[in-house]
C-alpha cells in the first residue's frame, strides 16, 4: 500500500475510476486516524492532532493518504468533484409498472 501526498491520491483516485468503469469494483474508505508515539519516545513527524486516513482498493492494489483536520473540507470538496465526474456510468433501476404488478396479483388470489 502505498500513502500519497494529497494531490497524488485525487490523480491516482480518478486513474482507478478510469480502470473500473467497464468491469470490476473500488473501495473507497475514510476513518480518523491519531498517530501513536513512538516506542522509542521520539515525536512523529504528523504531530499529535487527529488525521483523517484515506484508503482506495482495487482488487490487491491499495492506495491511501493521510489528511490533517484543517485540510478535510478542502480536500472533499475537491473528493467530491472527481465522484461527480466519475458517476455517470451507473445503471438506472428498471421500474416495474403498476399495470404489469395487478395481474400477478390477481393470479396468486
Amino acid at each position: 500500500m502505498g500513502r500519497l501526498s494529497q494531490d497524488g491520491f485525487l490523480t491516482a483516485l480518478d486513474k482507478c475510476f478510469v480502470k473500473v468503469r467497464s468491469n470490476g469494483s473500488l473501495f473507497v474508505t475514510m476513518k480518523r486516524y491519531v498517530p501513536k508515539p513512538s516506542k522509542a519516545g521520539k515525536p512523529n513527524p504528523e504531530g499529535s492532532d487527529p488525521l483523517c486516513l484515506i484508503r482506495a482498493k482495487i482488487g490487491n492494489n491499495a492506495i491511501s493518504t493521510v489528511i490533517p483536520m484543517k485540510d478535510v473540507p478542502k480536500f472533499q470538496a475537491a473528493y467530491g468533484t472527481i465522484l461527480k465526474g466519475n458517476m455517470d456510468g451507473l445503471k438506472k433501476p428498471e421500474k416495474v409498472s403498476k399495470k404489469k404488478q395487478q395481474p400477478k396479483e390477481k393470479e396468486a388470489s
